[in-house]
């Protein structure tokens, strides 16, 4: 499903921090969003994820428009951002069990077993989340992410608190779910690494985005 973002404009009071922002993206695409801290890479994805709405332009995901069709847009993304979106006093898989029934799965807890042994976490997966380490909790929560195979996956510094073995495992996921399909965008201030990682860079400045390669 190919994304479609033109004229994407989003300010906050007089900071205008997306600026006609055009950006496509096609099916089985992993793109890097580089930058300076501040030049709005968190917003952009932010309203990919639909957590923000723009003051203007228009989004599409393959035939749906963000707007028109907002729930069938949503149950096809997944988003790591800085916060885990998990809960604190439940466990890993109990999370991701709860998240698979929120998205209709019908193996729900198969899946859940899948991802926890895919990133290495049977060790943590039945601790609570309040015990687990900043690298624990982000691989708890990019499991959540990947749990109903999103077909547009965001992921916001999401290698942010993770040994190298657990990076290593991150990008070949991220490169996995491309492979599958899927659009697959991460930000991120390291050019260097993000070029190791992706097919595509761009980068945020002046509220829009350049392509570097």
């Amino acid at each position: 499903m190919k994304l479609v973002a033109e004229g994407i404009t989003k300010s906050w009071g007089a900071t205008h921090v997306l600026r006609g922002l055009d950006f496509t993206a096609e099916p089985g695409s992993l793109t890097a969003l580089t930058g300076a801290n501040g030049t709005g890479k968190t917003t952009f994805i932010r309203v990919l994820a639909t957590i923000l709405r723009p003051d203007d332009g228009s989004l599409s995901l393959g035939e749906l428009g963000y707007r028109s069709d907002a729930l069938k847009v949503r149950g096809l993304i997944g988003y790591l951002g800085h916060e885990s979106m998990l809960d604190a006093a439940m466990t890993m898989r109990e999370n991701l069990n709860m998240f698979g029934r929120l998205y209709g799965l019908a193996d729900a807890a198969s899946r859940a077993s899948d991802l926890i042994q895919r990133f290495e976490a049977t060790a943590f997966a039945d601790l609570p989340i309040s015990e687990l380490s900043r690298g624990q909790e982000q691989t708890a929560a990019l499991s959540r992410a990947l749990m109903h195979d999103p077909r547009l996956l965001l992921l916001d510094e999401p290698s942010t608190g993770l040994d190298k073995s657990a990076r290593g495992r991150l990008w070949q996921a991220a490169r996995e779910q491309a492979k599958a399909g899927a659009v697959v965008i991460f930000s991120t201030h390291d050019h260097d690494s993000a070029a190791d990682v992706a097919d595509r860079v761009v980068e945020m400045r002046d509220g829009k985005i350049h392509p570097t390669i």
